[in-house]
């Protein structure tokens, strides 16, 4: 079925577009036509309103969102009882430098690799380049949650006020997710690569801070909104073009049914999910460059650990400025605690998911754990959040 944006995306001569198919991808498959139009396909296809197709309607009709791919049409199945399922999506082409992930691991290694040949300390600035990608990004993401939330009479995306009872079930959730993965842990531990498992005991003695933590994560009280939102936010979501950003994939986690995907939330779930994907690739560069020498995983830790920390900080300093003075949040101080609770939320399935699918990858959230644990209910980085 097409959009109203497809005739503008595909123009008149879609017989003479030539057709590519595109690297393969985790959950879905994709073509592309030419360099105008991208066909998603779902491998794994349900009843119901799809979330991409359904914020990217949204976003390239109504919001007029310029950093998200735009959608032009969708491919459905009506069966017999009049029930429908999106098989696929049609976007228009986005011609990009690559995603934001490969783009950053690349990066950080190179780093570390040129950290390996001097003794020298990194100059002050020496991510001055991307920092300013990153901060790009920071305003990107809060773009895209201002737009999210800019309807007042769609009920499928108009805010509603955060609750006290949202942020008590937000945290009940957040307690549950701790026994299930410490459990799941606790009985696999047996199976990880033995250079983790002391930090398997540790985590695991770790579990009344991370309660105490999640605990003392948020205020009842908090002023803010829920909105609709990306869902499963992170570095490989978001492709690079001319030193910018645009945000793709808006089903949210595959696994989870429409229902979960299509409601609203804090915004802020998404920052949690960018703030790990900074830690993976930390880790991930860490790993890829010292596969040969192991030894020198302790000396790289600590600049590979500044870039993260000056990540972090750049892209909330942008998310926050403009976010905040009544959009969003009435104070990010305020919802940092929150933030937090999402980011050790996000970090408990992710341990669980590598404890399932890459037993070898099982360190980075468990490493993530230990330190979220032990910063308890300390504030995040540092930021001018009212500037």
């Amino acid at each position: 079925m097409p959009g109203a944006a497809f005739t503008e995306i595909a123009g008149n001569d879609l017989a003479k577009l030539e057709i590519k198919p595109a690297p393969a991808q985790t959950t879905n498959s994709g073509v592309a036509l030419g360099q105008r139009l991208f066909l998603k396909g779902f491998r794994r296809v349900r009843s119901g309103i799809n979330p991409d197709v359904e914020i990217g309607q949204f976003l390239t009709e109504v919001a007029h969102f310029p950093n998200a791919v735009p959608l032009a049409g969708t491919v459905d199945y009506l069966a017999a009882d009049g029930s429908t399922a999106t098989l696929g999506v049609l976007h228009g082409y986005v011609e990009n430098q690559g995603d934001g992930w490969s783009y950053t691991v690349e990066y950080l290694e190179r780093f570390l690799e040129e950290r390996l040949t001097t003794k020298d300390v990194a100059p002050d600035g020496v991510h001055g380049a991307y920092l300013g990608l990153i901060q790009t990004l920071g305003l990107r993401t809060a773009e895209l949650h201002r737009a999210l939330a800019m309807s007042k009479d769609n009920p499928a995306f108009a805010p509603e006020p955060i609750e006290v009872s949202d942020i008590a079930a937000w945290k009940k959730h957040a307690v549950d997710q701790v026994e299930a993965a410490l459990s799941l842990l606790h009985r696999q531990r047996a199976d990880l690569p033995e250079v983790v498992r002391a930090d398997a005991e540790r985590l695991l003695g770790l579990r009344d801070a991370l309660l105490k933590m999640i605990e003392a994560a948020a205020s009842p009280s908090v002023a803010g909104l829920k909105t609709r939102y990306h869902g499963d936010y992170h570095l490989g979501q978001v492709l690079i073009r001319s030193n910018d950003f645009v945000i793709i994939d808006f089903e949210g986690e595959p696994s989870r049914p429409f229902s979960e995907r299509r409601a609203k939330h804090s915004a802020l779930r998404d920052v949690a999910g960018m703030l790990r994907s900074f830690d993976y690739a930390r880790h991930a560069a860490l790993l890829h460059v010292t596969a040969h020498k192991p030894e020198d995983y302790a000396r790289l830790d600590l600049p590979a650990s500044q870039w993260e920390r000056e990540t972090r900080a750049a892209f909330l300093r942008a998310y926050a400025q403009n976010t905040q003075q009544g959009t969003l949040y009435r104070s990010f101080s305020e919802v940092s605690g929150l933030l937090r609770l999402f980011e050790v939320e996000k970090a408990l399935y992710e341990l669980r998911y590598e404890l399932g699918m890459r037993l070898d990858w099982v360190v980075i959230p468990l490493r993530g754990l230990i330190a979220l644990a032990q910063a308890g209910a300390q504030p995040l980085e540092e930021g001018p959040w009212n500037a």
